[in-house]
């Protein structure tokens, strides 16, 4: 991949992300978010990825667009677990350091898996290093789908098994 196609492909992912963050648009966004996306782009392009774009193509994008939608549905019910906890202090918490090991091989999988624990309330990923995840967690019942493998299989069935486009 040429530097030029590097950088157009990393900037136009990051405008895109501005203005995702930027919700409800107006001009200023635009105008601001343009100049500062091409020029993360730019340095992303030249600092990060010298050789070879990590590119991930279409059909991952289309997963991790997919996955998103699943990870919210992932989040609510955390989120209202969390609060049940927090109203009810008389529950029981059982905090718990786990080392998990993920079948996940793929650098993009691993951490949309790290960021999936992370997002979900009660969780939170401390380390990823190679196939070793650790997490702590309020209760190891707020870690189940991690526990029994469910939450990488969803991961490698949304954006896993596809070859890296180059």
């Amino acid at each position: 991949m040429s530097a030029v196609h590097r950088w157009v492909q990393l900037s136009t992912a990051l405008f895109v992300f501005w203005l995702v963050l930027s919700m409800p648009l107006d001009l200023s966004d635009l105008l601001w978010g343009l100049p500062a996306a091409v020029a993360a782009g730019g340095l992303a392009g030249a600092f990060l990825w010298r050789e070879a774009s990590p590119g991930i193509g279409a059909r991952r994008v289309a997963g991790l667009v997919f996955y998103t939608f699943d990870l919210v549905r992932q989040i609510v019910p955390a989120a209202l677990q969390v609060a049940r906890v927090v109203l009810d202090p008389a529950l029981p918490l059982d905090p718990k350091m786990i080392v998990h090991r993920t079948p996940l091989d793929d650098d993009l999988e691993r951490v949309t898996l790290a960021n999936t624990i992370t997002l979900t309330p009660g969780t939170h990923c401390v380390d990823l290093d190679g196939d070793r995840v650790t997490v702590h967690c309020l209760s190891p019942s707020f870690a189940a789908s991690l526990i029994d493998g469910s939450l990488d299989k969803r991961i490698s069935t949304s954006i896993g098994g596809v070859e890296r486009d180059e």
